[in-house]
């Protein structure tokens, strides 16, 4: 992806677009879930992975 220099405003959501790019292209999931993260205690906990993946 070319990057280049622009006057123009941007957005607060510029830079999503990477952001979600970033896991499909790498194997971050799979090295998420080999770390260990901690783990909610209640029934109706959001798992950590998933947490980190819905900033992209």
């Amino acid at each position: 992806m070319d990057y280049e220099y622009t006057d123009k405003c941007v957005t607060p959501w510029g830079g999503m677009l990477q952001m979600k790019r970033l896991p499909d292209k790498t194997s971050i999931r799979k090295i998420l879930e080999e770390l260990g993260l901690p783990e909610g205690r209640c029934n109706h906990c959001i798992d950590a992975v998933s947490i980190v993946k819905s900033f992209g």
